[in-house]
């Protein structure tokens, strides 16, 4: 059976372990990724911006915290993706932090042992992000990457947000519980969401039965020792 023919299917290039180890080089195309869904998140080679897929658009956000479109034969070495089409909608206001959102939306859900993937559109009263830097040989881990990344808030602002919840058997494998990207509804800026005040959003939540994962096919994923992740 392949992704076409499998409903609620969420598509995952890589181990998140894989990438905290530093496999930061290509492991498949944007368009590769696009059979496979519409909504959805990643990176790209080299760690050279965060990625998010959105109504079938490519968007890198840049280190200033920009967003432009994506050509479709850029590559990433770790993405997320899903055909977002069987969706449930809830509406949710007045949301101070997100822990609190998070809250919010484990009441949605039915059990947390299965996936979700969430588009969450509305007024948002502040949103904080962080980017990944580009990224050259010979790569660091992901920790160390990640202490120098720029953070960005922005206040008042309109926006969609785009993720997943996994369950946390999946530690190693994916990201465990709730992992967001950001883009505003100008299209102008976005990131990685560190957290967030909620006005008024719309929440649409797709309860994802299947899980599959591609393994990279190259040294470097071969040789990498994984077993501590």
């Amino acid at each position: 059976m392949n992704a076409q023919q499998v409903s609620n299917n969420i598509y995952q290039m890589s181990t998140i372990g894989a990438l905290m180890s530093g496999l930061y080089d290509e492991c498949i195309s944007l368009s590769k990724l696009k059979e496979n869904g519409d909504l959805g998140l990643g990176t790209f080679k080299g760690l050279d911006g965060e990625l998010t897929l959105l109504d079938g658009n490519f968007y890198r956000t840049n280190p200033d915290g920009s967003i432009c479109l994506c050509d479709e034969s850029v590559t990433a070495p770790f993405a997320m993706v899903t055909k977002f089409n069987d969706y449930k909608e809830f509406t949710i206001k007045d949301c101070c932090n997100f822990k609190e959102l998070i809250k919010r939306l484990n009441k949605l859900i039915e059990s947390k042992n299965i996936f979700y993937a969430f588009s969450i559109e509305g007024e948002f009263k502040y949103v904080k992000t962080r980017n990944v830097v580009k990224q050259e040989k010979p790569y660091k881990p992901f920790t160390e990457v990640v202490k120098n990344q720029p953070v960005f808030e922005y206040v008042n602002i309109k926006g969609n947000m785009v993720g997943f919840r996994c369950p946390e058997y999946v530690d190693g494998l994916s990201v465990p519980s709730y992992h967001f990207h950001f883009i505003s509804a100008d299209k102008k800026i976005g990131g990685h969401v560190v957290e967030c005040g909620i006005d008024l959003i719309k929440i649409k939540i797709q309860k994802c039965s299947c899980f599959r994962m591609e393994l990279p096919q190259n040294s470097t994923f071969y040789k990498m020792d994984l077993s501590f992740t």
